[in-house]
């Protein structure tokens, strides 16, 4: 039975892209399927075809929301027809990452399909990112109850990169939902070129030389050991969302390319 982990969240700019990103590296063989406007997940090869395979079939989102609306909702589920036949399809562990706006329409519409992917063997599950913004909190509660009925696991990484989450709120927010937290990063602005360049996955291909000729020998390390804590940390919190992916109990240990297909953190960045 494959298992597929749908990352959403309505608000946009609260980290889901980094979640997903995290999420692809920890599951190194899991195929994603991009639902955007345009391709953002461009590290990774994307298919162009029968004859050009590629790690990430990418869905681009045209309808707009005025058009959903004055079609009550038929324009986007026109378009996430290959979004459900590709899900239908699905042979193996895969990633859909959504993107904002787009979420709650898949959702409901995923309440309807539900049934039927479970009898032909299809499990989903859901990881929606949250912010300290309010719109983002409550974006999550909707998605999170909306996906009540057909989600085999639940998980919200709460991002405090614009703030800590207000705890409180968080709690009425996620209800049974497992939670983790990624807390904020201060990068120099150098640090963060590097990181938009080259995304999780160049963190760990960074070579110190090279960075000392751009910057310096202290700056270097400096970029070195930012990069590699931040990546350690993303890593941590898609954790439980990564081992479910992959069929594991939460509780068993990740030890770093000892399994295929299996979850990795906190390696050699």
């Amino acid at each position: 039975m494959p298992r597929l982990l749908l990352v959403a969240q309505e608000t946009g700019g609260v980290g889901k892209s980094t979640v997903t990103r995290g999420l692809a590296e920890a599951v190194p063989d899991a195929a994603i399927l991009e639902i955007e406007a345009v391709p953002r997940l461009t590290e990774f090869a994307t298919a162009r075809g029968s004859n050009e395979p590629g790690r990430v079939q990418h869905f681009a989102m045209r309808a707009t929301r005025e058009a959903i609306e004055a079609s009550g909702g038929k324009a986007a589920r026109a378009e996430f027809d290959r979004v459900i036949n590709a899900i239908y399809t699905a042979t193996i562990p895969s990633l859909i990452d959504i993107g904002a706006n787009t979420a709650a329409s898949l959702v409901g519409i995923l309440k309807e399909e539900a049934p039927t992917l479970k009898q032909d063997g299809i499990e989903l599950g859901l990881v929606v990112v949250v912010a300290a913004e309010a719109a983002a909190l409550a974006d999550a509660g909707k998605l999170l109850q909306g996906s009540r009925e057909w989600a085999g696991a639940r998980f919200v990484v709460a991002n405090g990169v614009r703030g800590a989450v207000d705890p409180v709120i968080l709690k009425q927010v996620v209800g049974d939902a497992t939670v983790t937290h990624l807390r904020g990063f201060e990068f120099e602005d150098v640090t963060r070129e590097i990181l938009t360049a080259g995304q999780l996955r160049g963190i760990g291909q960074l070579d110190r030389a090279s960075l000392v000729k751009q910057t310096s020998p202290a700056q270097a390390g400096r970029i070195l050991r930012d990069l590699t804590a931040f990546r350690l940390a993303v890593m941590e919190a898609v954790e439980p969302a990564a081992l479910w992916l992959v069929g594991e109990d939460a509780a068993s240990p990740v030890t770093v390319g000892t399994r295929k297909g299996g979850a990795r953190h906190g390696n050699n960045a």
